[in-house]
């Protein structure tokens, strides 16, 4: 089993409880909203995906080149870092073709490739039996494609948006925690820096702090629901080709204004708040709520 630094060097990962699991077949959407998107808990659905095209046909990369192979993408010989001093080494642009067939081989010890570009592939995905109609996210778009080897991402959250992490390739072990805790100014310091990465003790000044660390295991076919404002890092399971599709969405109304009362009191931070897609919808839902003032707040106080 492969495991990198990601979840190796995180001590509380060693005796982390699993998020509660699900069965796509016998989930309702009013449940699922309800008692998960609702509440912001995590949790893993077995089967989300299952009858998805992409789980059989992306097997065969001349199938994906030939169809979105002409696209160009940033290829990663490392971990996908959010550190721009870890994440910049060694990228390159290549044809997603090239990258493909760099991800297939043998002799690739560690990459991954995330991408928005292969559009012509959303047709092999599909939607959820529990899920329907949603609102478009405001940070990303609404799939996002991570194709790899032997690489995870690095710990990070999202501030606003619901995320469901589907898996059609390999397996994948993921750390959760979730960032309302007051830990969160120092845990922000160490995850952004990544210095854990080459060094396991930056986790030793936390003792025997209450830090909640969960934990899920996906494999293909399956999806992990990750609310906005939780930590997660990911690793894979194995060493070999692998493929995850994150479709991402608008939270409901009270979850994002949580989330800008958390931001402009400067519990958490509004990461990633020049790449924003749709950042004009949110000021406008913010101005409804009357939070315009502390989501001006929260940007300005954002990375």
């Amino acid at each position: 089993m492969a495991m990198t630094a990601t979840l190796k060097h995180i001590r509380g990962m060693a005796g982390a409880p699993s998020v509660p699991v699900l069965q796509a077949d016998a989930l309702s959407e009013v449940f699922f909203v309800n008692e998960y998107v609702s509440r912001s808990l995590p949790c893993v659905i077995k089967g989300a995906v299952r009858r998805w095209g992409a789980l059989e046909k992306w097997r065969d990369k001349e199938y994906v080149k030939a169809r979105s192979g002409h696209h160009s993408v940033n290829y990663f010989p490392h971990e996908y870092h959010v550190s721009s001093k870890r994440n910049d080494v060694g990228q390159e642009t290549l044809t997603f073709a090239n990258a493909l067939d760099r991800l297939h081989s043998c002799k690739t010890k560690m990459a991954i490739v995330p991408t928005v570009l292969p559009t012509e592939l959303q047709s092999d995905t599909g939607g959820f039996s529990f899920l329907s109609r949603t609102e478009p996210a405001f940070c990303y778009t609404d799939v996002r494609y991570f194709f790899y080897r032997n690489a995870g991402t690095t710990w990070h959250y999202h501030p606003f948006d619901e995320t469901l992490m589907c898996q059609i390739i390999g397996s994948k072990r993921i750390g959760l925690l979730y960032a309302n805790t007051h830990h969160q100014i120092r845990l922000r310091n160490l995850f952004f820096q990544e210095d854990y990465y080459d060094d396991p003790t930056v986790f030793d000044a936390f003792g025997n702090a209450d830090l909640r660390w969960f934990s899920a295991t996906l494999n293909e076919g399956d999806a992990l629901y990750i609310p906005p404002l939780w930590w997660h890092g990911v690793t894979p399971i194995d060493e070999e080709f692998g493929a995850t599709v994150a479709v991402t969405w608008r939270s409901p109304p009270h979850v994002i204004a949580y989330a800008i009362k958390k931001m402009a009191s400067g519990h958490v931070d509004m990461i990633g708040k020049t790449e924003m897609t749709r950042y004009q919808d949110l000021v406008d839902i913010a101005a409804k709520m009357g939070l315009e003032k502390e989501l001006a707040i929260a940007r300005q106080r954002g990375v």
